[in-house]
C-alpha cells in the first residue's frame, strides 16, 4: 500500500470533522477513511513481522554455516586442518 494513503485518509477524516458531509455520504466517506487507516496499519504490522522472520532465518542460516566451517578434521599423519 502506498505511504500517502494513511495520510490522505487522516486528512479526509479531519475534513469531515470540519466540514461535515450530509447523511449517508458522510458515513461512507468516514468508513472508507477508517478502513484505509486500519488496512495500512495491518499491512505495516505484516511487513514488520515478515521482515523479522526473514532476518531470523538469515541469522540462523549463517550461524549453521559458520559452525560447520570451524570444525577441525584429521588429515592423517599427525596433521590437522580446518574444513
Amino acid at each position: 500500500m502506498a505511504k500517502w494513503i494513511p495520510g490522505a485518509a487522516v486528512f479526509g477524516l479531519l475534513c469531515l470533522m470540519i466540514i461535515p458531509a450530509p447523511g449517508i455520504w458522510g458515513v461512507l466517506i468516514g468508513a472508507t477513511c477508517v478502513l484505509a487507516i486500519i488496512g495500512s496499519l495491518f499491512m505495516l504490522v505484516l511487513d514488520r513481522v515478515a521482515t523479522a522472520l526473514l532476518a531470523w532465518r538469515a541469522r540462523r542460516a549463517t550461524r549453521l554455516t559458520q559452525s560447520r566451517r570451524t570444525q577441525v578434521v584429521h588429515a592423517g599423519s599427525g596433521m590437522t586442518r580446518k574444513a
